[in-house]
Order: C-alpha cells, then sequence, then structure tokens
C-alpha cells in the first residue's frame, strides 16, 4: 500500500497573500481588490464543490496545519491519485484552487508540515520527598 497523498486547498485568501500573488503592475491595486471582492464567493463556491467530489472518489478531509486551508488525504501515491482525478474529470478545476508543494505539484506526497507528530508521550515527574520521608 503506498503511502498517503495529501490535497491542501488555501481558502480564506488574505488580503495580504493575494496581494503577494497578484501580477503586479498590470493594473491597480484597487481595481485588483474589486475583482478580487466580487470573485471570493465563487472561489468558495467552486471550494465546495470540489471538496464534495474529492470526498466522492475517496478522499478525506483531515486536520489542516493552518486555519485558512482545507486539507485532504488519501492512501494513494501522487501518479495514481493524479490519474484517477483525470479520469474523474476534476483534475483541472482542482488545478485552479489547490496550493502547490515547493516543488509545484498539485498533490503532495509529504504532510505539509513534514510528518504529523504523534501525541507526545509524558515523562513522569518524580516529586520531591516530604519532609516526613527525609526523616527531619
Amino acid at each position: 500500500m503506498a503511502g498517503p497523498s495529501y490535497i491542501l486547498i488555501h481558502v480564506f485568501g488574505t488580503v495580504r497573500d493575494e496581494l503577494d500573488r497578484a501580477d503586479r503592475g498590470k493594473r491597480s491595486y484597487s481595481g485588483w481588490l474589486r475583482e478580487f471582492v466580487s470573485d471570493t464567493p465563487q472561489r468558495l463556491t467552486e471550494i465546495a464543490r470540489l471538496v464534495d467530489l474529492l470526498t466522492e472518489n475517496g478522499w478525506s478531509l483531515v486536520g489542516s496545519p493552518y486555519d485558512c486551508d482545507v486539507m485532504l488525504e488519501r492512501a494513494i501515491d501522487r501518479a495514481n491519485a493524479e490519474q484517477e482525478l483525470r479520469r474523474a474529470e476534476v483534475w483541472d478545476r482542482l488545478l485552479q484552487v489547490c496550493s502547490a508543494d515547493d516543488d509545484g505539484n498539485a498533490i503532495w506526497r509529504d504532510h505539509p508540515e513534514g510528518k504529523p507528530s504523534r501525541p507526545r508521550r509524558r515523562r513522569r515527574v518524580r516529586r520531591p520527598p516530604t519532609s516526613r520521608e527525609q526523616g527531619s
């Protein structure tokens, strides 16, 4: 069985992030902002539809490393996941909204924050001896 693959979708793009991503110099920020605000509800609707389609295709929602993202996981390797999503005719829609990994891949091979950490084991802490146990 292949290791899990992940899809990360940035949902609530903050204006600062979007400004950094916008193609600077081609239009004014005020014009861009009007376009961004009118585009946001459509983007959220598309993300909601896409999440429905992905969950129907075996992906499950898992906790995202960031509050403003949606992360999906499936126990399948990246190549097979991409082929299945192309067959399901979801791939082009996914490319429009997903957050790519450092290599530009839509499907993450590794967890975005490295391997998800297991719950830490609590170390037993010895209590100091009471005065009666010390013998004073």
